[in-house]
């Protein structure tokens, strides 16, 4: 089981998300953030590989041209220069967790 602690306050980042910095078992610092029913992370591309981890709810997933599904306690691996975002289907959070190159 993934255990993390928090670092700083929910920061709200509009249109239904909010972000806030958290530090993972493995001492590594990682991005919590949650999000309404409808609400979306824009499209983007990393220059490093993260994992995402769904905490709570249920996310539909864009990864490059794929399209995933993902509920609590499942994860995907997002590889460098990917574009990737995310759709809410239902209310819930997950975790960024960058990943060394």
């Amino acid at each position: 089981m993934l255990v993390f602690k928090a670092e700083s306050l929910f920061e709200d980042l509009g249109n239904g998300t909010a972000s806030r910095q958290v530090r993972v078992d493995d001492n590594t610092c990682a991005r919590e953030l949650t999000f309404m029913a409808g609400a979306f992370g824009q499209l983007r591309k990393l220059h490093r590989p993260q994992q995402v981890c769904v905490i709570s709810g249920e996310f539909e997933f864009t990864i490059g041209n794929d399209i995933h599904i993902l509920v609590a306690g499942e994860n995907r691996n997002i590889p460098a220069a990917t574009l990737f975002g995310c759709f809410c289907l239902v209310e819930g959070s997950l975790l960024e967790i960058p990943q060394n190159a």
